[in-house]
């Protein structure tokens, strides 16, 4: 069952004045390219619905509510999110999604804007309070990757959430992990939801767990194309004081992503 942030962290006050050991935390935690609402669900639908990355189209909405009736999580983080332009009627699909799933904190970066047509960035939603937030620009033969940086304080644990979408170019991927590998180093508790456009076995995510620390999941999950999966490009990767109990994808939902979905066991710095 879950509890308020300040449940939580009274009740682990409570037990560490008590002398008592402090039960490590669980949440659960979701990686969503969402395709801006899109809802490409066949292969065909790459080309039948290109108009739909420039115009608005009815089913937008409807693809938003589906997501967000399955975002039950406690820390979600969006890639290809509109951020508020034409095609998504002016939406901000990030705040969208964090008030129909009921989430009440929401953190968005602009990445990419193609005039007023079309706006594309990142989101981080969130149970709980983020006290400290950066926004990064990163290196790439074109412009429109970022990489979001949120601190949390949950229990009484410092938790860094990363949230990020790779170039589909090989070289600009290099430069942009070298770049993250640096701010994962500044953290103890990590976790970096993404795309990351690369798969476990590629050059660029090897340089990623040997540089950064990471833990390899137990468990390699193919997310895209959603309708019959075949390669490992989303991610949920940690580090530090935590271990994942549990890593899935979702059935379709909205995108031609499948969601990547894990639960979280994270222990206490005490």
């Amino acid at each position: 069952m879950k509890q308020h942030l300040s449940e939580q962290t009274g009740r682990m006050n409570r037990e560490n004045k008590l002398g008592k050991t402090l039960s490590p935390l669980r949440f659960r935690l979701a990686s969503y390219n969402i395709q801006a609402g899109i809802g490409s669900r066949r292969m065909r639908h790459m080309l039948t619905y290109s108009f739909r990355y420039l115009l608005p189209h009815r089913q937008t909405i409807a693809n938003l509510d589906r997501i967000a009736e399955q975002m039950n999580f406690d820390i979600i983080g969006l890639q290809e999110a509109d951020c508020g332009s034409f095609r998504s009627r002016y939406i901000q699909q990030a705040q969208y999604i964090a008030f129909r799933a009921n989430l009440p904190y929401c953190y968005t970066q602009t990445t990419r804007d193609i005039g007023a047509i079309a706006s594309i960035g990142l989101g981080l939603i969130s149970r709980y309070p983020c006290v400290h937030l950066e926004r990064h620009r990163l290196p790439a033969s074109r412009h429109g990757r970022g990489l979001m940086e949120g601190l949390f304080h949950i229990g009484n644990s410092d938790l860094a959430i990363f949230v990020t979408h790779l170039s589909l170019q090989k070289s600009s991927r290099i430069r942009q992990l070298r770049y993250i590998v640096n701010r994962l180093r500044q953290h103890e508790n990590v976790i970096l939801l993404g795309d990351l456009n690369c798969e476990p076995d590629s050059e660029e995510f090897r340089f990623l767990f040997e540089e950064a620390n990471l833990k390899m999941p137990a468990t390699l999950l193919r997310t895209f194309p959603s309708w019959q999966p075949q390669r490992h490009l989303d991610h949920i990767l940690v580090r530090g004081r935590m271990r994942i109990l549990k890593l899935e994808t979702m059935p379709f939902i909205g995108s031609d992503h499948l969601p990547i979905c894990a639960e979280i066991e994270l222990y206490d710095n005490n």
